[in-house]
C-alpha cells in the first residue's frame, strides 16, 4: 500500500459480510493500475504468475449491481451485492502505516499503487460491504440502486 498525504481522497471500504472472507477463495491480484480499497478489479485467468497470483485485466468488463441498505455506525454505507458479472473482485488490502503519528492512521490516506498485489475478493448475490461516502457519486440513499463505473472507479447511484 502506498500512503497519499492528502487526507480524505481515498475511499475506506471495510468486507462486512462476504461469502469468500470466511468460506471461500481469495485471490492474490498484481494491479495494473492505482487502486483504493473497494475498487472492483477483473482478473485475467491468462495470467496466472505464481501459486494463486494473477494479472488484473484493465481492459476487462465489470457489471455489477446493488443497493445500499443503510449507514453504519462509522459513517460508512452498507452496500448488497445483486449481480456481479464472473472474475470481477474487490479489491483490498489492510492499511498499515509505517508511520507512528495518529494523523497518518487514517485509512483514507491509503491507495494501491499499479505493481502492488492485493487480495481480490470474489463477490456474490447476498455479499454486504461497507464503503466511505467519497465512494459514490450521486444521492445516497437507503434503497438506492448502486452501479459501477470502472472508468472512474466510483460506485453510481
Amino acid at each position: 500500500m502506498a500512503i497519499d498525504i492528502t487526507k480524505g481522497s481515498h475511499k475506506v471500504a471495510f468486507m462486512s459480510k462476504v461469502f469468500a472472507v470466511e468460506n471461500g477463495h481469495i485471490f492474490n491480484m498484481t494491479l495494473g493500475a492505482n487502486h483504493d480499497n473497494g475498487d472492483l478489479i477483473v482478473r485475467d485467468v491468462t495470467s496466472w504468475n505464481s501459486f494463486d497470483n494473477y494479472d488484473e485485466d484493465t481492459a476487462g468488463t465489470i457489471t455489477f449491481s446493488g443497493v445500499i441498505r443503510g449507514e453504519g455506525a462509522n459513517g460508512g454505507y452498507y452496500v448488497e451485492v445483486l449481480s456481479v458479472s464472473q472474475d470481477v473482485l474487490f479489491a483490498y488490502n489492510s492499511p498499515v502505516s509505517p508511520y507512528p503519528e495518529r494523523e497518518f492512521q487514517d485509512e483514507s490516506l491509503f491507495f494501491n499503487k499499479a505493481g502492488d498485489v492485493v487480495q481480490g475478493i470474489p463477490l456474490e448475490r447476498g455479499d454486504l460491504f461497507e464503503l466511505s461516502a467519497d465512494a459514490f457519486t450521486g444521492t445516497i440513499a437507503t434503497d438506492a440502486a448502486v452501479t459501477y463505473d470502472a472508468s472512474t472507479n466510483k460506485y453510481i447511484i
